[in-house]
């Protein structure tokens, strides 16, 4: 998981970073870190991930819709 997959997942969501780091019990600050590639994706952030809103399939899933709805710009 990198920092896009990170960015489909929240904005599939339809979440802000704000509200995407409260739920994952981080700052916002690491998720906007994270989403830029200025930091890596940790263990424990991918594992929180996982946890809340599922597994590697949920992300390519989600990372699809985003494309499709023309939300994500790769």
């Amino acid at each position: 998981m990198n920092g896009d997959a990170v960015r489909v997942i929240r904005i599939s969501k339809d979440m802000n970073q704000k509200e995407f780091a409260a739920i994952l019990a981080v700052s916002r600050s690491c998720i906007a870190a994270v989403e830029s590639g200025h930091r890596a994706v940790s263990d424990k952030l991918r594992t929180r991930i996982a946890q809340t809103f599922g597994g590697y399939e949920s992300v390519m899933e989600a990372f699809r819709r985003a494309k499709e709805f023309g939300k994500l710009a790769l």
